[in-house]
Parts: structure tokens; C-alpha cells; sequence
């Protein structure tokens, strides 16, 4: 659980820092720039740690498949921020943990106690209180806004790949699925940087560049945070525990932008740090 709460810190710094950088450069090059630094340090790691990537052998359609579906997760999220409402496309988004947590049990035969089960689907919840407000949510989803759609390709794209980048960690040990996982992404990236290499000149903007390498930091500690403990434990616990991310978001939107919570928000928080500490005991 607390690598799956290290996940949830990075993709949440994450989450903050690639909505500036895409409104700068782009959400398309904010993604790329991001996950190429995210492949070269997974490179290194991997290079220095010497491990053997013979084991991936059988599994190679597996990684194409988990590169296919991070590609498309990580595409249509910003996409969806993009089209808004961020109150409707944040917590369809969350929800990627209940698609993640449903395959591990499924397919790799997990069978956390029921106190962590409850615990999952009330974190799950909780998130989805606490990073919209409820008001706003009914009045995005009346017109079914068009961020609706792209977020729910986003959250399922997002479990499947949280899944497998566990199950490749599980596997191959953590170090091992982390290259697979972030090469595999970035090879689905070259054509649509192809496609887009009109836009190079928007790079130029130094300072969202400069964002743009903070947010692939950030994402990076939360990739290794996820790849680790679903290598240390239960797949779905880890991705149960990361799905708290946008509360990082909600936190820094109080902190610098001096936003209030809402009353369903403060609800959110509360049925949080319940479903955690179920985690933590279950």
C-alpha cells in the first residue's frame, strides 16, 4: 500500500503539472516529452542494474499491449482535461483502479480479505467525491460534455495498462517491467510524433518545456512507485492505493490557487483516509 501511496504522489504532481505544460506546448508533445525522458530513465536503470530481459520472451505480446494501452491512456486523459469539465473527467478517470483491481483478481487468482476489498471500493469512491464537485458534476453530465467519453476510454485504458505493468513486475521483477512498459509506450508514440512534427516549433516555449520535464519526473516516481509494489505485493492493493492521485491535485489546488472544498469533498476525504486505513489493516 505505501508504494501504491508513493504512485498516487507522483501521478498527482503529475496530473498538476502536464495540464500547465499542455496548455503551453501542447498536450500532445506534454505527453511525449514526458514519457521519452520516462523510457531513457527506465534504460538507465535497467542498464545498471544488469538484469536479463530474456524473461519478457514469452510475454512479448503482452508488453506491445501494455504500451498499446498507456499510449491511449495517457492520449486521450489530457485529451478529455482538454474538452472538460475537469469536474466530470476527474473522477470518471479514477475509476481506472476498479478496472485494474478486477483483472488481478480475475487473472491472477488475488484474493485480498474482505476488509481490503471494502477498503478499495470506499478509497475508489472517496476520490471520486473529493476531486469534483457534485453540483458541477450533474450539470457537466445533462449535456454529456465532450470530455465524457475520452475520460472513460482514459480510465479503462488506464486499468488495463496499471494491470499489466503489475503483472509484468510480478513477472520480470519491477525493474524489468518498468523498461518493457515505458519502451513499449514510447515506440506507440513515434507515428503520432510523426503526424504532429508540425508542432515541433511549439517546444521552443522553454518554459513549458521545462514543465512539461517536471511533470515526466513526477510521473516517473509513480510509474516506480506502481511497479514496485505490485512486485512486493498485491497488484491490487497498489492500484487501489494509487488511485488517490487526484487528492495531490485537489491539495495543491488549495495551496497555491486558494480554492475552498465543497461539502461533498470534505465527504471525499473523510471516506479516503477510511478506505486506506481498511487497506492497511485488511
Amino acid at each position: 500500500m505505501i508504494f501504491g501511496l508513493i504512485a498516487a504522489l507522483g501521478f498527482g504532481l503529475a496530473d498538476f503539472e502536464g495540464a500547465l505544460a499542455g496548455r503551453r506546448i501542447g498536450s500532445l508533445w506534454a505527453v511525449m516529452v514526458g514519457q521519452a525522458l520516462s523510457a531513457v530513465v527506465a534504460t538507465g536503470i535497467l542498464l545498471w542494474s544488469g538484469r536479463s530481459l530474456a524473461v519478457l520472451g514469452p510475454v512479448v505480446g503482452l508488453v506491445a499491449l501494455n504500451g498499446l494501452c498507456a499510449a491511449v491512456a495517457y492520449q486521450t486523459h489530457y485529451h478529455a482535461l482538454e474538452l472538460g469539465p475537469v469536474a466530470v473527467v476527474s473522477p470518471i478517470g479514477a475509476s481506472y483502479a476498479v478496472v485494474g483491481v478486477a483483472l488481478a483478481i480475475a487473472f491472477l487468482d488475488e484474493r485480498p480479505g474482505a476488509v481490503a476489498i471494502g477498503g478499495m471500493l470506499v478509497t475508489v469512491i472517496g476520490v471520486m467525491l473529493v476531486s469534483t464537485d457534485l453540483r458541477q458534476f450533474r450539470k457537466g453530465l445533462r449535456g454529456v460534455g465532450p470530455g465524457v467519453p475520452w475520460a472513460m476510454v482514459s480510465a479503462l485504458s488506464f486499468g488495463v495498462a496499471g494491470f499489466l505493468l503489475g503483472y509484468l513486475s510480478q513477472r520480470g521483477g519491477w525493474i524489468v517491467g518498468l523498461w518493457a512498459s515505458r519502451v513499449a509506450q514510447v515506440a506507440f508514440y513515434v507515428p503520432l510524433a510523426f503526424m504532429a512534427r508540425s508542432q515541433l516549433p511549439r517546444l521552443r516555449d522553454r518554459r513549458g518545456l521545462g514543465i512539461a520535464i517536471v511533470a515526466a519526473l513526477a510521473d516517473i516516481v509513480g510509474v516506480i512507485g506502481l511497479a514496485v509494489g505490485a512486485d512486493r505485493g498485491f497488484v491490487s492493493v497498489t492500484l487501489a492505493a494509487s488511485a488517490v492521485f487526484p487528492l495531490v491535485a485537489v491539495a495543491l489546488s488549495i495551496v497555491i490557487l486558494r480554492e475552498r472544498l465543497v461539502l461533498n469533498q470534505h465527504a471525499g476525504i473523510a471516506l479516503v483516509v477510511a478506505g486506506l486505513l481498511m487497506l492497511g489493516f485488511g
